[in-house]
């Protein structure tokens, strides 16, 4: 994926990532429930936009991002 395209998609999320803290901060109305789980979306975009700023780095530095740990103990 290139660079604008990355950082295209990081915006979104973070946009998405706003939508959802402002719904959130809305005082709620018993009389009509809130039909998506706005929190589990913050959790799922807040871990999305983590990768992506991960991948945005590796592509400035052009260093990939590698594990810590060797794969197959």
């Amino acid at each position: 994926m290139s660079l604008n395209a990355t950082i295209g998609l990081f915006v979104v999320e973070l946009l998405l990532l706003g939508i959802c803290i402002w719904q959130e901060r809305k005082p709620a109305d018993l009389l009509k429930p809130r039909l998506l789980p706005y929190r589990l979306f913050m959790l799922i975009l807040v871990v999305m936009s983590l990768a992506t700023a991960a991948h945005i780095v590796a592509l400035v530095t052009g260093n990939p991002v590698m594990p810590r740990r060797k794969m197959g103990m």
